[in-house]
């Protein structure tokens, strides 16, 4: 016959199976924290390199003068498009 299952030694065991899963779990969580703060540097970064382009462009009025001819020969995105020739 097999000795009955130790009630004490059961609870254990389902114990560290839940702390098994709280470890995943918590692991889980601190990724995602870490991608929140990535994120919010990946978009610091944008804004710096953003504000850097801005300033390189007003301080150098060629480097203007040549981003408003590549606007007019490409197209500025931001214009809605022009409605096509009913001819």
């Amino acid at each position: 016959m097999s000795e009955p299952v130790d009630p004490y030694e059961l609870r254990a065991r389902q114990l560290r199976i839940l702390a098994g899963l709280h470890r995943k779990r918590a692991a889980e969580l601190e990724m995602t924290a870490e991608a929140g703060l990535a994120a919010r540097s990946m978009r610091k970064l944008t804004e710096a390199l953003t504000a850097a382009e801005v300033r390189d462009i007003a301080e150098h009025p060629d480097l203007a003068e040549l981003n408003a001819q590549l606007d007019g020969f490409y197209g500025d995105d931001s214009a809605p498009p022009s409605p096509p020739n009913p001819t």
